[in-house]
């Protein structure tokens, strides 16, 4: 356990805490039919290997999960009365699913529901990973119309919702504790229960509500991380961004309006973010101020003086002759 509020609460378990010889064993008995509520076969002939990651948020969880052999949720396990639905995403690695009679298999990126109140298997030849969301029925069954046909059928990787929602999967389950306030939370789940409900197909007006709420939410969280992955890059103008996210420079700019900043500003603030740690970080201590400037994209190195005092009261220069 990472985290102690019942609201953020984390879990990691793994095989590699475990003695080969016993690693079957404890998993099968103590963490597969006690915690996950799952059986387990391994792989003939190969040491048994999982990594279960599961990060609570308020009203649903996020995780992620590699392993390799077979988990299935038998009848003997269904007694715990969970019918909770997980949307799945195969990351990586062959994977054979089966539910309700239906074989399924996933490509990766590909996604598919299941539910905690029926018997399923997922067999993995070899080892693979994959994200899921676990959903209460009650909060996912007002926005999707029949949403028991929707379990157990293939969801494309194609689609644009699919990956802006495994990309705020991977978003989610980065959040810093530390900065999680209960508001925060309560967006994060509002936004994920709207965007499984628009990969999976809303009703009418769910669709539009989450249209403007979490599709909305996701493309910022995307943009916001392609900026963070390219900030010494010179195409980080509106119109370039915008167009590598398929959306107007009009568009991008009212989704960043929405949480009361403008496009630069976001940018800008990153970008002194990241100077000011590396400035303060021994691992660049043979770097010159300019050289950090110039890895950030700060082409006029008066301006990034200039901004940086305003934002920190000191200069570059005088940060790092601190420490």
């Amino acid at each position: 356990m990472t985290s102690q509020r019942s609201d953020f609460a984390s879990i990691h378990l793994t095989t590699e805490d475990l003695p080969a010889r016993d690693r079957v064993a404890v998993w099968r008995e103590v963490i597969g039919r006690t915690v996950l509520r799952l059986d387990i076969e391994p792989l003939p002939d190969q040491l048994f290997y999982a990594d279960v990651k599961q990060r609570s948020l308020s009203a649903l969880s996020v995780g992620s999960c590699s392993f390799s052999g077979t988990h299935q949720r038998t009848r003997a396990l269904l007694s715990d009365g969970n019918d909770a639905l997980i949307l799945v995403v195969n990351r990586a690695g062959p994977l054979i699913v089966s539910t309700r009679g239906h074989e399924l298999r996933p490509r990766d990126g590909d996604a598919f529901l299941m539910s905690c109140a029926e018997t399923s298997a997922a067999a993995r030849p070899s080892l693979g990973r994959m994200n899921a969301v676990v959903i209460p029925y009650a909060t996912l069954a007002p926005l999707v119309p029949h949403v028991d046909d929707a379990i157990g059928r293939l969801v494309p990787r194609d689609g644009e919702v699919l990956k802006l929602l495994t990309s705020y999967i991977g978003a989610a389950e980065e959040i810093d504790p530390s900065a999680a306030t209960p508001e925060m939370l309560s967006s994060v789940v509002t936004h994920l229960c709207d965007l499984i409900a628009l990969t999976i197909g809303a009703t009418r007006d769910g669709a539009a509500l989450a249209q403007s709420r979490g599709l909305s939410a996701a493309r910022l969280t995307a943009i916001k991380a392609d900026i963070a992955e390219n900030l010494g890059r010179t195409d980080l103008a509106v119109a370039a961004v915008a167009q590598r996210h398929r959306l107007t420079p009009r568009h991008l700019h009212r989704l960043f309006e929405a949480e009361g900043l403008t496009y630069s500003e976001f940018v800008l603030g990153l970008r002194l973010a990241r100077a000011h740690r590396m400035l303060t970080d021994p691992r660049f201590a043979g770097w010159t101020v300019k050289a950090i400037a110039t890895e950030l994209g700060f082409g006029d190195r008066s301006y990034f003086n200039r901004a940086f005092r305003r934002r920190y009261g000191v200069s570059p220069s005088d940060l790092r002759g601190r420490n």
